[in-house]
């Protein structure tokens, strides 16, 4: 059984980071002021060979993240019990029928989004979704960064299912924009754990880390999150102002 009550870092939060991770960040970030590089380019700092030692620090802890989403309620039901799972056909594929069966999508609406979405064999776009979780490090991108998560709370169903229609479909995209409400499902990652093919980060937690110790509020993470996340590690699910 996963611990659940585990210390929690949240990256907006400087408060919550560990003494041991707060003074290797200060430090890191102090070299940066030093050298007087602009708190705006952190991403250009020479970081990544301190990744291991921040990872290192969060062993212990779980760190607060978000994924940004349109959910409709039922959806927002199942997260709460089953916590979020792992992108995959099969995902896809039942949250189209739950809602053809909910009445939220016509038959042929259902059979299009079926048969030409993201995790169908010769229909995938650029990039890699299945089989990880998507989520922001910090909630800085709800304020500084509005138009990378825009799609994302504007079309139900997620990149998976709203990629390929959002444009050249408009009656679907409409329709895609109808259901559901924007939402931010608040989880609580264990980024230390082992897992097989390994969580990836970008910039990386380092970068992230030290850019908000520069006092800059839009630094952030993208995280591919690569174990399903359970539902005792959901804090909350909100809709955004």
């Amino acid at each position: 059984m996963e611990p659940t009550d585990l210390p929690i870092i949240d990256v907006d939060v400087p408060a919550t980071w560990p003494d041991p991770l707060a003074n290797l960040v200060g430090r890191l970030a102090d070299d940066a002021r030093r050298s007087g590089h602009p708190p705006q380019y952190y991403q250009d700092l020479n970081l990544l060979p301190y990744e291991n030692a921040v990872l290192a620090e969060l062993e212990g802890h779980l760190v607060r993240a978000r994924h940004h989403t349109r959910l409709l309620d039922h959806e927002k039901d199942a997260i709460r019990l089953q916590g979020l799972r792992l992108l995959n056909a099969h995902l896809v594929n039942d949250r189209l029928d739950q809602a053809l069966a909910l009445g939220y999508l016509t038959a042929a609406e259902h059979e299009r989004l079926r048969t030409v979405n993201e995790t169908v064999p010769g229909q995938r776009g650029w990039g890699k979704r299945e089989g990880q979780v998507c989520l922001t490090l910090s909630a800085a991108p709800q304020v500084h960064d509005v138009d990378g998560i825009h799609r994302l709370l504007t079309y139900w169903g997620g990149e998976a299912i709203y990629w390929q229609h959002c444009e050249g479909s408009p009656a679907l995209a409409e329709k895609l924009r109808s259901l559901g409400a924007p939402s931010v499902v608040t989880a609580l990652l264990d980024l230390a754990a082992p897992v097989p093919e390994g969580h990836s980060v970008f910039p990386s937690v380092v970068h992230v880390f030290v850019g908000k110790a520069l006092g800059h509020e839009p630094a952030d993470a993208d995280v591919l999150y690569r174990s399903p996340i359970p539902p005792q590690r959901i804090e909350s699910i909100v809709t955004p102002a």
